[in-house]
């Protein structure tokens, strides 16, 4: 098995975690430093920037050599089993764990080799399990190799369009204040949503443990939450958000831990669709 962690801010691999104390309890308060041997995979670095009629448009997938180069610099081998392992200090890193697995899919790794360890590093630590804080530097490059993408996990700006004209499944990922078009982020200029999507609000998804640690559902837990907040349909259909991570979240849900297939992700999402100059709506 290879473990792999995965973060945005690589800083805190080389720190020691933080700890407070409350009433007498030692409490883990922010990650530090990873799993012994592991290795290090930027979240930053698992999009690309590409040029679509004429803009540059960041947040992209990347190619498959561009996404094979990335595996190969940080020495991910070929045939072995991978295990995920974010922090665990947020729901965020929950779904930029799942949008990794759902780019190895893509890029041709088998579902049954890839798993994510469920609370990442906040609940290793507070397990009490040891923790490295040594610099993770790869002296070396592997031999992995990507596929051609794997277009039954993939939608386009066109499948997107035709699902619309037929009233077919879209759900939009994101939080149910950026669906409803109330809130907005720095990436996404405007405020709405695509046209007959309908909800899968991210904060059904993920629950904060009693260890601190952010984690995932089971698929038990996950049906009844689901169809107690009205939402019964989850696939065929496609999932997008804004540039990729909370639809990479559900689809992991809905795909891996309660294995109903046939969910595509959109994974331009708003970003690629509003910088097209494509309609949106509000309510």
């Amino acid at each position: 098995v290879q473990i792999v962690d995965i973060r945005d801010s690589l800083g805190s691999l080389t720190n020691d975690p933080k700890f407070s104390t409350i009433k007498g309890q030692k409490v883990l308060d922010e990650v530090g430093g990873h799993i012994t041997d592991a290795l290090s995979v930027n979240f930053w670095g698992l999009r690309e920037k590409r040029e679509i009629d004429g803009k540059k448009i960041d947040f992209m997938l990347p190619t498959a050599k561009e996404f094979e180069e990335s595996m190969q610099a940080v020495q991910l081998q070929p045939g072995k089993p991978i295990v995920i392992v974010p922090t665990g200090d947020d729901a965020t890193s929950l779904q930029e764990a799942a949008f990794f697995a759902w780019e190895l899919q893509v890029f041709g790794v088998p579902p049954e080799q890839i798993a994510i360890l469920n609370g990442g590093m906040h609940a290793w630590i507070s397990a009490g399990y040891a923790v490295d804080t040594d610099a993770i530097v790869p002296m070396s490059s592997s031999k992995w190799k990507a596929q051609e993408p794997n277009r039954a996990l993939l939608a386009t700006t066109a499948e997107v369009q035709a699902a619309q004209r037929a009233h077919k499944l879209l759900l939009d990922a994101r939080p149910l204040a950026q669906f409803a078009g109330l809130e907005r982020t720095p990436v996404i200029p405007v405020g709405g949503r695509l046209t007959g999507s309908s909800a899968l609000p991210a904060e059904l998804l993920y629950r904060n443990a009693d260890d601190g640690s952010w984690r995932f559902l089971s698929a038990h837990v996950y049906r009844k939450v689901l169809a107690g907040a009205g939402v019964h349909r989850l696939a065929p259909g496609i999932v997008y958000c804004n540039t990729g991570q909370y639809a990479a979240g559900s689809w992991f849900v809905i795909d891996r831990i309660m294995g109903i297939k046939g969910l595509r992700e959109y994974p331009g999402g708003m970003n690629e669709w509003v910088q097209r100059g494509l309609p949106i709506v509000n309510f």
